[in-house]
């Protein structure tokens, strides 16, 4: 018999992280179940029924998203509602704070007063890096810090097919001959600097350093980069889902990672790439100046506008160390293996 049932909200379909995370909880005792809901109630029958003893959850934005002020505030107190009444019922509040705000910058100042409000009513936060938990005290203006749990994000080794070779990889891209290649994988989304990204990388003049960009983006920003890279043979945009048997083609032929993120908190992304074995480029931002050190990334300011130019001559300059660069990472994220962040996360339920 289950010695905690916990409720995952929202249930990320697409992403393997909960999954993992539910899967590994089951070794101490924990039922991890989603329910169907909408993104106003949440609160159903079933639930009711199971009776969960926490509600986690992972993101908040599906529940305050909103066009206008007026449904802003009837989303805010339905939720609210909602969580008072599963309070009330007993059940305990855990909240995973992956992100301070939602990426496209909607409704920001909404955001902010639900993200406090409901910072205040968690039995237990969660953060990836001790950077995040200050940002989120310091965001979210919360005044209890003993409930407030720092958990690193577990690493992705094993999980995804790693049998390819770098020739056959390589080959599989299209790319033949090329002294260096740079890889951006996963879906694009503005805050992610993807023209940035491909306008720095035209600054390197050399036909033998290649730009590999894959990942799913909207019809407006694939067009966009489509027009930017016409011309330009060593940049490959390859749009549309990527697959998990093809994450493996994408991360072992490249030499490096890059992650030209204007804003960031936690990223699964880095994760993806150490457990890969995979160097990165990245801005020192967020929980990546955490995971990543100088004998695995490259890190450049935010704030330096050719930072991502810079950070990628660098990557030339140390093609030779790239390899041993990766070795490291791959090492460092190995000690975040899902059974033992899956206990500290028990450990966290347990202490309330």
């Amino acid at each position: 018999m289950s010695l905690l049932k916990v409720f995952f909200l929202p249930w990320w379909s697409r992403n393997p992280y909960q999954k993992l995370l539910s899967e590994h909880l089951e070794q101490f005792g924990v039922e991890v179940r989603t329910f169907n809901y909408s993104r106003i109630i949440f609160l159903t029958p079933s639930v009711i029924r199971w009776q969960p003893d926490i509600i986690h959850f992972h993101t908040l934005y599906p529940f305050y998203e909103a066009s206008n002020k007026f449904l802003f505030l009837c989303k805010f107190f339905t939720f609210f509602s909602q969580v008072l009444i599963v309070k009330l019922m007993g059940v305990k509040i855990v909240w995973t704070i992956h992100d301070l705000k939602n990426h496209e910058n909607r409704q920001v100042e909404f955001e902010s007063i639900f993200n406090i409000f409901f910072g205040r009513l968690a039995n237990a936060i969660i953060t990836h890096c001790e950077i995040a938990k200050q940002e989120a005290i310091a965001s979210f203006h919360l005044k209890k810090h003993d409930n407030i749990f720092v958990i690193p994000h577990a690493n992705y080794v094993n999980y995804y097919e790693n049998a390819i070779d770098r020739s056959q990889a390589q080959k599989t891209l299209g790319i033949k001959d090329a002294k260096l290649i740079l890889l951006f994988l996963g879906l694009l989304r503005g805050y992610k600097g993807v023209p940035e990204l491909i306008d720095a990388f035209k600054q390197l003049e050399d036909d033998r350093v290649y730009l590999v960009i894959a990942g799913k983006a909207s019809n407006e920003l694939a067009e966009q980069i489509n027009l930017t890279i016409r011309g330009y043979d060593n940049i490959k945009f390859i749009p549309g889902f990527v697959a998990d048997d093809q994450v493996q083609v994408y991360m072992n032929a490249c030499d490096v990672v890059v992650l030209p993120y204007r804003d960031i908190l936690t990223s699964g992304s880095v994760i993806l790439a150490m457990s890969f074995a995979r160097a990165c480029i990245a801005p020192r931002k967020g929980c990546i100046a955490e995971v990543l050190d100088e004998r695995g990334g490259i890190l450049y300011e935010p704030d330096d506008e050719n930072g991502i130019f810079k950070a990628i001559e660098r990557a030339v300059q140390k093609k030779s160390d790239l390899l041993y660069m990766g070795a490291h990472n791959r090492q460092v994220v190995e000690q975040w293996d899902w059974k033992r962040i899956a206990e500290m996360t028990f450990k966290a339920y347990q202490r309330f």
